[in-house]
């Protein structure tokens, strides 16, 4: 008895009657959020982040030893900057154009303390070199410099810049000390930022006036026919690496018209925040394992992650 209050009958499956077990059920589960994860799908909005990075990556290789420039992507959590900078880095390491150890490219992000110290700690943890946070600032700095020189860095990617607006007596210290890094010739920079970061650009015009035109990547807009068409095509290669990939067995249709549009809606336009949400109806169904995703198991995922986040404040599923 005690065996059979652990286990419950599969179903829709092709093998009616066969017990599973909760923990097999589990790992059913976690595979297909993991495979879910894991996939990649092409995005105009990052295409263009990785064409102006390699931009700024290639007239830095034409001008080494001058004064480096730089750019700026401010953009909401979520937008998808950090994906698009490390698909530009796979990009830069597949091409093979850089010595055997190099480390053509490095994405550094800041940590949460705002301080001027975090930042050359930050680079050289990225780097893997050992003990990033030993010694004083000036001694960081040192080492982060020689460590960029050593590894050939063509270009340094600062992540989550808008931490530096956290401490605003920190902010202007550590623009200078990033200006001064690009004014030494050592490396182009990108800095990747939310809305934050635009108060540490305006207390440092040294910083922002080295910076070429912004980058953009702004939620995507249901009433903007091709924010629309970006959005529609996005779903539609979801729907079909999930049954490509064998994680669901029959489309979601989750491109089509209406359902589409009230996902948009319901995800702020926002990739993180669709993404998340057609993950958690994906573990749902796969827990019960259904054929694919319904409007419904879609509605409930809004109230379990969005609304729970406070991503949003109502369900459009149910506001219909």
């Amino acid at each position: 008895m005690a065996e059979h209050m652990n286990t419950f009958v599969r179903a829709d499956n092709g093998m009616e009657g066969r017990l599973e077990r909760p923990s097999e059920r589990s790992r059913r589960v976690a595979e297909a959020r993991a495979k879910f994860r894991a996939i990649r799908l092409p995005y105009p909005r990052q295409d263009e982040l990785v064409a102006a990075l390699d931009e700024l990556r290639l007239t830095g290789q034409l001008s080494k030893g001058q004064t480096q420039g730089g750019v700026r992507l401010i953009a909401n959590t979520g937008s998808g900057k950090t994906v698009g900078a490390e698909r530009f880095k796979s990009y830069v390491e597949a091409a093979g154009e850089h010595a055997p150890g190099s480390q053509p490219v490095v994405i550094a992000t800041v940590d949460g303390s705002g301080t001027t110290r975090s930042i050359p700690a930050s680079i050289l943890k990225a780097m893997g070199v050992p003990r990033p946070e030993h010694g004083a600032e000036p001694v960081l700095w040192m080492r982060a410099f020689d460590a960029l020189e050593r590894y050939e860095t063509q270009l340094l990617i600062i992540d989550e810049f808008n931490r530096a607006a956290r401490r605003p007596t920190m902010s202007s210290a550590i623009a200078t000390a990033l200006r001064d890094v690009m004014d030494r010739g050592i490396v182009p920079m990108a800095f990747l930022a939310t809305e934050e970061a635009r108060d540490v650009f305006k207390r440092s015009p040294d910083l922002a006036g080295r910076l070429d035109a912004p980058v953009t990547m702004d939620p995507l807009d249901w009433l903007v026919e091709e924010d629309r068409e970006l959005f529609v095509g996005f779903v539609a290669g979801l729907d079909r690496e999930l049954m490509r990939q064998r994680i669901l067995r029959t489309s979601s249709g989750l491109a089509e018209e209406a359902l589409a549009r009230t996902l948009c809606e319901a995800a702020n336009g926002n990739l993180r925040q669709l993404c998340r949400i057609i993950e958690t109806a994906l573990a749902a169904v796969v827990r019960r394992d259904d054929l694919a995703i319904a409007s419904e198991d879609l509605a409930d995922a809004v109230d379990d992650w969005s609304i729970a986040n406070h991503c949003i404040s109502y369900n459009p599923f149910r506001a219909k």
